[in-house]
């Protein structure tokens, strides 16, 4: 009867362990934050080579976009088509950003340094990320020069 006691009781322990951390919740929303920076900076590495096949998988077909005066971009804006070798970014960097997650709808805002041979400039970006199973898609991008 000893044993028995014993074993449940070790039981229960591990249960309590594992589903009664309240931290562990707390945690999994950093991690999707962390994981949208990680995909900015995937997105930003990507533009710079260009890395067609990961620009493809990213960016939503609805995509939508605006950057300087441009009007509206598609998909087809930001994506070289196959062949294409032009660069549409240099190599650029997320600085500052702040995440916000909304259901399977994620916003980031920062400033994005484009490593330019001649000078150094920065831009600031808003990116609208969208869950699709178990990957998020770019649907929505904003560019702009920072304020003077």
């Amino acid at each position: 009867m000893k044993k028995w006691l014993a074993v449940f009781a070790l039981i229960g322990c591990l249960a309590l362990a594992t589903l009664g951390r309240p931290s562990a919740r707390v945690s999994a929303s950093i991690t999707t934050e962390d994981h949208i920076r990680a995909l900015e900076q995937t997105w930003l590495d990507a533009e710079s080579v260009p890395d067609l096949p990961v620009l493809q998988k990213m960016f939503s077909d609805n995509f939508m976009g605006s950057s300087f005066g441009k009007g509206v971009l598609g998909k087809s804006d930001v994506v070289p088509s196959q062949g294409a070798s032009a660069n549409h970014l240099p190599k650029s960097t997320l600085k500052n950003s702040t995440v916000r997650i909304f259901g399977d709808t994620a916003v980031l805002m920062g400033e994005v340094e484009m490593q330019v041979p001649e000078k150094p400039e920065s831009i600031q970006m808003t990116t609208v990320f969208q869950k699709h199973g178990e990957d998020w898609q770019v649907i929505a991008v904003h560019m702009s020069k920072p304020a003077l």
